[in-house]
């Protein structure tokens, strides 16, 4: 009997790999952006704990150390100028929020193109192998015609050798 072999299967195989590759990508796309993305939450965290500290210093700049000790002007000066010092340290906080964000969103464009690359490569794949399971049935059924026109023509020969024979 004869076997059904498809001629475009190098290409099948072909678009299977692409599909494959173009999955992998975007699991490592994701995969990279949940890692940024992660960074970002962590320096988020970091620019709240910096203007928390800096708000809990401005409550404390006039507040004296103690009981029975006075608050000198030096000691004043000293506290406002950590202050500012914080207030820098959340500009640097903020501005590294920023650039984070930026790398975020161009991973997120990294994703949803790595996406839309697998999905297209999905398609191909199915269009390929709904094309192969149509070749693959009308081969069948051509083979089962001429099946049935064998047996008709060997029918048709032992119905004629016994006509003869009568």
């Amino acid at each position: 009997m004869t076997q059904f072999t498809y001629r475009l299967q190098p290409l099948l195989e072909q678009k299977e790999e692409a599909k494959k590759e173009a999955e992998r990508e975007q699991a490592r796309q994701e995969q990279e952006l949940e890692s940024q993305s992660a960074v970002l939450r962590s320096l988020q965290h970091r620019e709240r704990e910096l203007v928390e500290k800096r708000e809990q210093l401005r409550r404390e700049l006039l507040s004296k150390p103690s009981r029975h000790e006075t608050l000198t002007a030096q000691e004043v000066l000293a506290r406002s100028e950590y202050v500012k010092t914080v207030g820098l340290e959340i500009e640097e906080a903020r501005n590294d929020v920023l650039a984070q964000r930026q790398l975020v969103e161009q991973c997120e464009l990294r994703v949803q193109e790595a996406k839309k690359r697998a999905a297209e490569t999905r398609r191909e794949v199915e269009v390929l192998t709904k094309h192969r399971a149509k070749q693959e049935e009308r081969f069948l059924r051509e083979l089962q015609v001429q099946e049935e026109r064998a047996l008709d023509e060997i029918g048709n020969a032992l119905y004629t050798n016994r006509r003869r024979l009568i």
